[in-house]
């Protein structure tokens, strides 16, 4: 049987774009919950999510750093 990883990536800077970042992590949170190995890749300015201050008070934001918190006990992987 062959395994696969699902990887999401992006470079989105949060700032700007904060709907590629909301994909990445929804569909990652769909995926492992349908028990499929996934990953949220961050590259480029996307790595500025870490910092949460950097993600804009809006409703995607919000639920954005949600998911970038609770990233630390998904069952996903987060990489940079």
């Amino acid at each position: 049987m062959t395994r696969r990883k699902l990887i999401f990536f992006t470079t989105a800077d949060p700032r700007t774009d904060i709907d590629a970042l909301f994909r990445a992590y929804h569909f990652a949170t769909v995926a492992s919950s349908a028990g499929l190995e996934a990953e949220v890749r961050l590259a480029g300015e996307a790595v500025s999510v870490a910092d949460l201050d950097v993600v804009p008070d809006t409703e995607m934001g919000r639920d954005v750093r949600q998911k970038v918190i609770a990233g630390s006990d998904a069952p996903f992987m987060v990489s940079f």
